[in-house]
């Protein structure tokens, strides 16, 4: 179920809550690989990922992702980590119990 406290706008306007520009990456320096999980450089150990969605979300992750000069990988994150950063860890924490039970 999608929060409804989530701000999209804010996510996309390229300031952080202070209302001051967060920098940002550009897509040159992000490399170009066919394996996935070799891309970026982070100290963890990336994995494919694959999720089938409406070519209108495509289509606005493209753009987005464009428009902030990064990649969707990176778009994407950025979104999930705004997500986490709205939710209580211990809200966060029980929903992971519970997708783990699960799966």
């Amino acid at each position: 179920m999608a929060d409804d406290e989530f701000n999209i706008d804010e996510l996309i306007s390229g300031s952080d809550e202070t209302g001051e520009d967060v920098p940002r990456s550009n897509t040159r320096n992000t490399n170009n690989t066919s394996d996935t999980s070799t891309t970026g450089s982070t100290d963890s150990i990336q994995h494919p990922f694959s999720v089938r969605l409406d070519e209108e979300y495509v289509e606005l992750i493209k753009a987005l992702a464009w428009w902030k000069r990064i990649s969707q990988r990176e778009f994407i994150e950025n979104c999930i980590t705004y997500a986490l950063k709205e939710m209580d860890e211990e809200r966060l924490t029980l929903i992971l119990n519970r997708y783990r039970k699960e799966n």
